[in-house]
């Protein structure tokens, strides 16, 4: 017998075998994550009052927001009468959160609370309340 028709014989039974299987690997890797990130929402009350009129009431101008992690640190600012404030594409991981209120001058004119390990998931909100007593605003 030939070798070149053992050989052909052996290739054509690789390939039915391979076809059987119903195995296709596609791979369309380009490179670029599809990473949309999760964010933290800070919920914001004084004195248990979800009220905008406390911001007025006790010269309240912002509510500052710090979030880090033990590489990463975002600062904002939103304004008070929203009551709130969300810092978006956060990548999954805890986070200390920091918030304080500020003055019209942006300085800070209330204690700062902190809320540590807060879980962040991609793609989710997670929101953390915090509430402002009026004895911790020093307008």
């Amino acid at each position: 017998m030939k070798l070149s028709k053992v050989l052909s014989g052996l290739a054509g039974c690789v390939l039915a075998a391979a076809s059987l299987t119903g195995c296709v690997i596609v791979d369309h890797d380009d490179g670029h994550a599809h990473y949309t990130g999760g964010s933290i929402t800070v919920a914001l009350t004084i004195d248990g009052s979800d009220d905008p009129w406390e911001c007025f009431d006790h010269d309240v101008s912002g509510i500052a927001v710090s979030v880090e992690d033990e590489d990463f640190v975002v600062q904002e600012v939103g304004d008070c009468d929203d009551l709130g404030l969300t810092i978006d594409g956060l990548y999954e991981g805890y986070y200390d959160v920091d918030v304080w209120l500020v003055d019209f001058d942006g300085y800070a004119i209330s204690d700062i609370v902190r809320v540590e390990g807060v879980d962040v998931l991609d793609g989710l909100d997670t929101v953390v309340e915090v509430d402002f007593p009026w004895h911790w605003i020093d307008p």
